[in-house]
């Protein structure tokens, strides 16, 4: 009979081990912890303080298979915690930082849809934070997760919202005197994405801020990377996506001091539904062709279309019947991008997930084709003990 008394002591042990560097020792031992904790909550699944320890073992369990390089181990001890924690009764910035710990790790793994979409998730929980003024109850958090979050839209999403979570980071950094990491890691990433897209003002301004505060730091340098403007506007001239005053809707500038620091900030989460249908068909033309293009516009429409959904907006939740089908299909579009490796597992994730929520809210009806293709595309991409 698995109890708590004892799940915390074999807890205890792997800590130990942990601490003293031995992460491959250790992870034997939170693994036999992990199923004390499991057999405890399946019997008393109300059980706050073996709930919560078992949340802070997979926090240390995910950081041990990373500090082995064990990536993928790590994001599905992060996907778990989320889980775990879910009945908890903790802060919006607690939970917010165990979405962020899954973005992180979700990025390392070459997760990249849930790294933003956890990102986004993240610091929603964040909205009653006033990001103008440092003596409000918060700022310095805000200002931290905006910092984890610019590093990993660089990688996950649209290079703009990463210039614009990494300035807003910095300025509110600044303002707190603290977090000198995280502050030369936005100083370099602004400064280098405001250079590689030709804006040499911010990108003077960035360098010279990391100049003075961090002598002999250079910011990050590279090949221009392809942000959601420069993919509709190809688009466009390629005569695939005609509605320019759309394409100015979605994409703010990113030199503005108000730059979006988030998918849900980018537009009127309203207008996420309008962007889906006119995104489907270009993204489904580009696919074969231009996959990079495609991913792009496919990917930020997604995270825009998971904001809108978390917020319940009222045209896509009451709509859903006639939006989810085109999402399904929009993202399946992808499938034929021929790309392989973690990010297909991830996109089949996405897949199962809006698959659900069309089954739940009757609108797969009339759909059955292209349900088939997605379920078909899940399997091949879900390990056998996942289904």
């Amino acid at each position: 009979m698995p109890n708590r008394r004892h799940a915390r002591r074999t807890h205890r042990d792997a800590a130990k081990l942990a601490a003293a560097d031995n992460h491959q020792g250790a992870l034997a031992v939170y693994a036999a912890a992990a199923a004390e904790y499991r057999g405890c909550l399946a019997v008393h699944p109300d059980d706050h303080l073996a709930r919560t320890d078992y949340t802070a073992m997979l926090a240390e369990r995910g950081a041990s298979h990373t500090r082995l390089g064990e990536h993928a181990a790590a994001f599905t001890a992060h996907i778990e915690r989320v889980h775990v924690a879910g009945p908890l009764d903790l802060t919006p910035a607690d939970r917010a930082d165990i979405h962020l710990d899954l973005a992180d790790t979700a990025t390392r793994a070459g997760r990249l849809l849930t790294a933003a979409t956890e990102t986004d998730t993240a610091l929603s929980l964040l909205d009653d934070t006033d990001p103008h003024d440092p003596a409000s109850p918060g700022f310095a958090h805000l200002a931290t997760a905006l910092a984890r979050a610019a590093r990993v839209y660089a990688r996950a999403a649209d290079p703009d919202l990463a210039v614009g979570a990494a300035d807003q980071a910095a300025r509110m950094l600044i303002a707190t005197g603290g977090h000198d990491a995280l502050l030369r890691d936005c100083l370099r990433l602004a400064a280098g994405l405001h250079h590689a897209a030709g804006r040499t003002g911010p990108a003077r301004g960035a360098a010279g801020l990391l100049a003075e505060r961090f002598p002999g730091t250079e910011p990050l340098t590279g090949a221009p990377a392809l942000t959601f403007r420069s993919a509709l506007d190809a688009a466009q001239s390629m005569g695939l996506f005609p509605d320019t005053a759309l394409i100015a809707r979605l994409c703010p500038d990113p030199a503005d001091r108000g730059a979006a620091a988030t998918a849900a900030a980018r537009c009127d989460l309203g207008f996420a539904a309008v962007a889906l249908h006119a995104a489907s068909q270009t993204v489904d033309t580009l696919a074969p062709m231009h996959p990079g293009l495609a991913w792009r516009i496919a990917t930020e429409v997604h995270y825009l279309l998971h904001a809108a959904d978390r917020q319940a907006e009222r045209n896509l939740h009451l709509n859903f019947r006639d939006h989810g089908p085109s999402w399904l299909a929009m993202l399946m579009a992808l499938t034929t991008t021929g790309k392989t490796g973690p990010i297909m597992d991830d996109l089949a994730t996405a897949l199962a997930d809006l698959r659900e929520r069309l089954h739940s809210r009757h609108a797969a009806a009339g759909h059955a084709p292209l349900v088939a293709a997605a379920d078909r595309f899940i399997d091949l991409h879900t390990p056998q003990d996942r289904r």
